[in-house]
């Protein structure tokens, strides 16, 4: 790992206890070992050193996105043709699939839960930390989805209603589930169950077929 990835992680590991503003550069170029003025020769400030990480969260979601083959070469997560089409011929059973992955990365991975943690945290002290909270965690989901939806309605893979309120009623059961066992690791494994649950009975409630 080199130094400015461990001014990350050590970044990420303090802001996630204790949120963005009581940490404070020195802290955390304690907590990597290195002097507060080589921590400048990385990092502009603090605020740069937390634009970084949003970004590298960034990255790792649409790389892994890709991996999950739910984009394409460009890894840009846009409702398109190749997109419309890929969840037009997607087997139930492949969904589901890819939706449990899905579900372990966001409840498992160590740097998601990590930011997460903080974003909760800090949306409560920082306006534009509560805006960046409620983009990430569901305004972007949620527009994603009603644009897909209106997509998949219009291929008749899905009954017409409004798009808008169906994909409201598809994610906020799973951002329920998301912030009921955040806590809990003990029971990951039976709200993984009860998201797949919900993910069937969503298609069985939507789907034309």
């Amino acid at each position: 790992m080199t130094t400015r990835e461990k001014i990350l992680a050590e970044a990420l590991n303090q802001f996630s206890v204790k949120g963005y503003d009581p940490v404070s550069v020195r802290d955390i170029a304690y907590a990597v070992g290195i002097k507060e003025s080589s921590l400048y020769n990385h990092f502009k400030n603090k605020q740069d050193i937390f634009d970084s990480i949003i970004n590298e969260y960034s990255h790792r979601w649409e790389s892994f996105f890709h991996q999950v083959q739910l984009t394409g070469d460009d890894q840009q997560i846009v409702v398109d043709d190749r997109t419309v089409m890929m969840y037009k011929n997607m087997s139930n059973e492949r969904f589901a699939t890819i939706s449990g992955y899905v579900f372990d990365y966001y409840m498992t991975d160590d740097i998601n839960v990590k930011l997460r943690k903080m974003l909760t945290i800090e949306q409560y002290r920082n306006d534009d930390i509560a805006t960046l909270f409620r983009k990430i965690s569901f305004e972007d989901s949620i527009e994603f989805q009603a644009q897909l939806f209106a997509a998949l309605i219009q291929e008749g893979c899905f009954i017409k209603t409004d798009p808008y309120l169906m994909a409201l009623e598809f994610f906020s059961p799973i951002f329920l589930i998301f912030y009921k066992y955040d806590h809990d690791a003990e029971s990951i494994q039976a709200a993984k169950k009860l998201f797949l649950r919900h993910i069937d009975q969503f298609i069985k409630t939507y789907g034309t077929n």
